[in-house]
């Protein structure tokens, strides 16, 4: 089964022309996000065939028993810095939210990119104003073939001109801590309830070769490679998949076929 999908374009304020140069597209303001795979309003992507197969056909075809389809990919490259977030875990999503997930994602680096984490990130809880937690941050220059996971809880930001990919649960709850005077809402109380500690060395990935989350797994793969069960491929570069000639950022969902070239394929876990 081979099954391409069409991407869905997000305009942000923090959004690149470098995106709408790539993808050919025009908008105001500039694209910030390409949804490359998503199941989620309003952003759902549709295969490229006559009857626009949905990810929901395709979880009824494998006997997939969730909410909506469990994965979120995009490709994301801000021209300014990223509000200072952090995202929920599924405990928090499911009380607080009343949504199946939270949001743990990683970042692997299309190109070389800036990210800033704050590692103690209960530090907030001491914060007088939004503001005081850049100076928390920690500065990580990262390069093309780096990933960074990113758990629920983290506080965290992306550097302006990354090129990422991101692989993420299905969720779309961000809460926002200070955005760089932007004056969008935040959300102080909620990034209280969710931040949590972590140590930095056990997050980053130099050389990406796999990561396995417990919700899915990604992996970085060269050459020919063939995949058994179902997988999702996001090629990074141009190659094939059954002989049929692909592009860089061209998505799929494919079972037990033969990719050639750079990719990266996720799997879901659980």
């Amino acid at each position: 089964m081979i099954v391409k999908f069409e991407p869905r374009f997000r305009s942000m304020v923090w959004g690149n022309p470098k995106l709408n140069r790539l993808f050919n597209i025009e908008t105001s303001p500039f694209i910030g996000e390409v949804w490359l795979l998503s199941d989620l309003e309003p952003f759902v992507t549709s295969a490229v065939d006559q009857e626009k197969t949905s990810l929901k056909k395709l979880m009824k075809d494998f006997d997939m028993d969730f909410p909506r389809f469990p994965v979120l990919i995009k490709l994301v490259s801000p021209a300014q810095w990223l509000s200072i977030q952090v995202h929920p875990d599924d405990t928090i999503a499911r009380a607080v939210e009343n949504e199946p997930w939270g949001k743990t994602e990683c970042w692997y680096f299309v190109e070389p990119g800036k990210i800033a984490v704050v590692p103690n990130g209960t530090v907030l809880k001491n914060c007088s104003e939004p503001s005081e937690i850049s100076e928390h941050l920690v500065y990580l220059d990262m390069r093309a073939g780096d990933l960074f996971f990113v758990p629920a809880g983290l506080i965290h930001t992306l550097g302006p001109e990354s090129v990422v990919v991101e692989i993420q649960q299905a969720s779309d709850l961000t809460y926002r801590i200070y955005d760089w005077g932007r004056k969008r809402e935040t959300h102080i109380e909620k990034a209280s309830m969710a931040v949590k500690d972590f140590r930095i060395e056990e997050l980053i990935h130099r050389n990406f070769e796999k990561l396995n989350c417990g919700t899915f797994s990604v992996h970085h793969t060269f050459g020919r490679t063939h995949l058994i069960g179902l997988s999702i491929v996001v090629f990074l570069k141009e190659g094939f998949v059954a002989q049929i000639a692909t592009k860089a950022y061209e998505t799929f969902i494919i079972a037990d076929e033969t990719i050639e070239g750079e990719a990266l394929v996720v799997k879901i876990e659980k």
